[in-house]
C-alpha cells in the first residue's frame, strides 16, 4: 500500500477497518478513489430542454439521470433557471438509485423516513406521477426547511411533511405503508467524495457506534410502519458493516417476519454483495448474498459514485401486539368542496388563462388562516391527522396572494395578463427582486388585471401588482428566493 496515501490522508482505524471489509487487492485502488470528487450528476424531469451548450451522458440503471458537463459556467449550475423551475435536481446517484430499487408506483402510501434536503422525495414523487400520498419525515429544522425548498421548486403536490423523531412515528401509523425509505442517518463516509479532508478532520469511529444504535431504532419503528408485503429500503453512505448489515440482522433477529429481498442491479452497476462476517460478528446469508456495497473504485463509464449501502426487506405476515394509533384532533384545515375547487380554478382561467385541465389533481385544502394547498384526494384526507407541518403545494398566501411557487409552476400555462421580457438585463433585475416602471415597459399600462405574470424564454419567473398612480410593477416574488 501507498504508504503518503494511508498515513496522510486517513486514520489508521479506518485503513483497519477496510482491510477486513475489502479484498486486499482492491484496497489501494478504494483508498485513492474515494477522495476524488464525484462527477456532477442531476436528474431531469420530463418538462426538462437540454439549454445550449449542455452536454448530458445517461448514467446506468437510473432513469432520468445524466452525467452533465457546461461550455458555459458563469451561472453556478443551481442559479439556473432550469433549476429554479423545477426541471431537474442536482443529486448522487447513489441516493437515486435507492429510489430506483424502491421502485415507487402511483396511487401508493409511501413513507420517507429521514427526507431532507429532497433528492429521494422528488424523485419518488416524480414516479408517483404526484398521485397517492408521499409522506416526507424530517426531524432537523434546517434540513426540514431545505426539504420544504425543493419540494416546492419541484411543484410536488402529494407529499405531507412531518417533523418528528422517526422513531416516534409508530405513534401515528401502523402497518400501512406500501413502501418506506430509510435513508438512515449515518457515520457518512461516502461523504469524502465532496470533503477530500473528511478522514482527518470528520471521521471518528465511535461516530460509526452512535449512528448505529440510532439506525436499529429506525429500522425498527419502520418495519412495524409497513403493510404485510410491502417493501422497504434500508440504506446509508457508510461502508462500516455496524452500520448495514449488523442493523439488517438486528430487524431479522427481532422479528422472524422480516425477509430480506435480492437487488438485481446487473454488471452496467459494479459493486459488492454484504460481507459475512465483521469483527467476530457473523451475519446471515440472506442478508450477504442479497445486499448491496457501491464503492467508489467501482466505477466505469457510465457509473460513478461514493460507498453506499443498499437492503430491500419485507414483511411476510401481521405483528401482533402493535399499539393502535393516538387518536388526534381536528386541525385548523377543511378540504374544499366541489364548487369552492370550480371557483378558484375558473378564477385562474379568467385571470390568467391557465385551464382548469392543467390540474390533473383538484383537491384543495384551506387553512383557518387563509392559506390554500393543492393536494392529492388521498393525502387530503390524511392531512385531517393534526401531525403534519404541511399539506402539499401552496398556492396561496393567507391574504390570497398566488405564491412563486405556483408560478413558477403552473405560470408556463398562462395565455393572458402577462408581461414577457427579452433583455438579460431585466431577468436578472426581476430575480434580485426590483420593481419594474411603466417608463422602461409601456406595455403594463395595456394590461386589464392590477396583477400580472412576468416571463423569459417560457419560464414564468412569479407575479407583480400594478401601481397605476405609482406607474410601477410592485415585484412580488418571494423574498426567500430572491438570487442576489
Amino acid at each position: 500500500m501507498n504508504k503518503k496515501i494511508s498515513q496522510e490522508n486517513f486514520p489508521s482505524k479506518f485503513i483497519d477497518r477496510m482491510q477486513e471489509i475489502l479484498p486486499a487487492e482492491e484496497l489501494e485502488n478504494f483508498l485513492e478513489r474515494c477522495t476524488k470528487p464525484l462527477p456532477k450528476t442531476i436528474r431531469c424531469t420530463k418538462d426538462f430542454k437540454i439549454p445550449k451548450g449542455w452536454t448530458l451522458k445517461p448514467v446506468s440503471g437510473i432513469s432520468q439521470a445524466f452525467f452533465i458537463d457546461r461550455a458555459d459556467k458563469d451561472i453556478p449550475l443551481g442559479k439556473t433557471l432550469e433549476h429554479l423551475h423545477g426541471q431537474f435536481y442536482i443529486a448522487g446517484l447513489s441516493s437515486l438509485l435507492a429510489v430506483e430499487v424502491l421502485n415507487p408506483q402511483p396511487d401508493e402510501k409511501i413513507l420517507d423516513m429521514c427526507a431532507a434536503p429532497g433528492s429521494k422525495t422528488t424523485f419518488i414523487a416524480d414516479k408517483m406521477e404526484q398521485t397517492g400520498v408521499l409522506i416526507a419525515n424530517e426531524l432537523s429544522s434546517s434540513r426540514s426547511g431545505k426539504l420544504v425548498s425543493n419540494l416546492d421548486r419541484m411543484g410536488v403536490r402529494n407529499t405531507l411533511l412531518l417533523q418528528f423523531n422517526g422513531k416516534n412515528l409508530t405513534n401515528y401509523f401502523t402497518q400501512e405503508f406500501d413502501r418506506i425509505l430509510l435513508d438512515a442517518p449515518c457515520s457518512s463516509e461516502g461523504a469524502s467524495r465532496k470533503n477530500a479532508n473528511f478522514f482527518t478532520q470528520q471521521w471518528r469511529e465511535n461516530h460509526i457506534f452512535q449512528a448505529s444504535k440510532l439506525q436499529k431504532e429506525l429500522i425498527e419503528s419502520s418495519f412495524k410502519m409497513l403493510r404485510v408485503g410491502g417493501e422497504m429500503i434500508y440504506s446509508t453512505c457508510t461502508s462500516a458493516p455496524e452500520e448495514n448489515e449488523e442493523v439488517v440482522q438486528f430487524l431479522l433477529d427481532k422479528f422472524p417476519s422480516a425477509k430480506v429481498l435480492p437487488i438485481k442491479l446487473g454488471a452496467e452497476i459494479p459493486h459488492h454483495n454484504g460481507v459475512q462476517s465483521f469483527r467476530g460478528k457473523k451475519f446471515s446469508r440472506e442478508i450477504t448474498k442479497n445486499v448491496i456495497r457501491l464503492y467508489p473504485h467501482l466505477h466505469n463509464e457510465n457509473w460513478d459514485s461514493e460507498s453506499f449501502f443498499i437492503c430491500k426487506i419485507t414483511k411476510n405476515r401481521v405483528l401482533k401486539d402493535i399499539i393502535s394509533p393516538i387518536a388526534t384532533t381536528k386541525p385548523d384545515l377543511e378540504i374544499c368542496h366541489k364548487n369552492a375547487v370550480a371557483t378558484i380554478l375558473k378564477k385562474w382561467e379568467k385571470q390568467f388563462g391557465v385551464g382548469r385541465e392543467n390540474f390533473t389533481e383538484k383537491c384543495f385544502i384551506k387553512r383557518k388562516k387563509g392559506e390554500l394547498w393543492l393536494n392529492t384526494p388521498w393525502s387530503g384526507r390524511i392531512a385531517s391527522r393534526k401531525i403534519f407541518r404541511r399539506y402539499g403545494f401552496k398556492v396561496c398566501d393567507e391574504y390570497g396572494n398566488l405564491t412563486t411557487d405556483w408560478c413558477q409552476v403552473f405560470g408556463k400555462f398562462a395565455t393572458k395578463n402577462i408581461l414577457e421580457i427579452t433583455e438579460e438585463q431585466d431577468l436578472q433585475k426581476w430575480l434580485d427582486g426590483y420593481d419594474f416602471s411603466w417608463e422602461n415597459f409601456p406595455e403594463l399600462s395595456k394590461i386589464e388585471s392590477e396583477v400580472c405574470l412576468v416571463k423569459y424564454q417560457g419560464f414564468c419567473l412569479g407575479w407583480g401588482k400594478i401601481n397605476s398612480k405609482r406607474k410601477i410593477l410592485k415585484n412580488k416574488r418571494n423574498r426567500n428566493l430572491i438570487r442576489s
